[in-house]
């Protein structure tokens, strides 16, 4: 058995919105944004009315990537995964700050299931927000 270590990090994609989208994440999980470049660059041909967008970010906490996006290139559109893929937070030490994010991710998007205590015992919601990403937020 291999015993390199393997991260799985998502990579979402935008239609325009993916800076707007990061900033929202931001502010609710209290992490990092780093932008690592935009639709500005030459080798792009962007339109001048693209060339704002992201081409490359990252969100960080803690020194980690959580997650990639970008906004898609003018004209391409994105697929939404339909349900069969979920972002998923883990919060260990406060029942309050879990109920907080769940409630901020759901502003604008709609609840799947309310964050509420579950038969095995742990809390648990899931929803999709007003981007069209699906989350399943999780306190133990």
């Amino acid at each position: 058995m291999n015993n390199e270590t393997v991260n799985v990090t998502p990579y979402l994609m935008y239609e325009g919105d993916c800076e707007d989208a990061l900033n929202f994440y931001t502010k609710i999980l209290g992490v990092e944004l780093v932008i690592v470049s935009r639709y500005d660059q030459p080798e792009m041909n962007a339109p001048a009315s693209y060339q704002h967008k992201i081409l490359h970010a990252r969100l960080e906490s803690g020194g980690q990537i959580i997650l990639y996006a970008s906004d898609t290139f003018p004209g391409k559109t994105t697929h939404k995964t339909g349900g069969d893929v979920s972002l998923s937070l883990m919060f260990h030490d406060s029942l309050d700050r879990a109920k907080k994010v769940f409630n901020d991710l759901a502003a604008g998007g709609k609840v799947g299931f309310p964050f509420e205590k579950q038969f095995w015992g742990a809390w648990h919601g899931s929803l999709t927000d007003q981007y069209g990403f699906n989350w399943n937020v999780n306190y133990e």
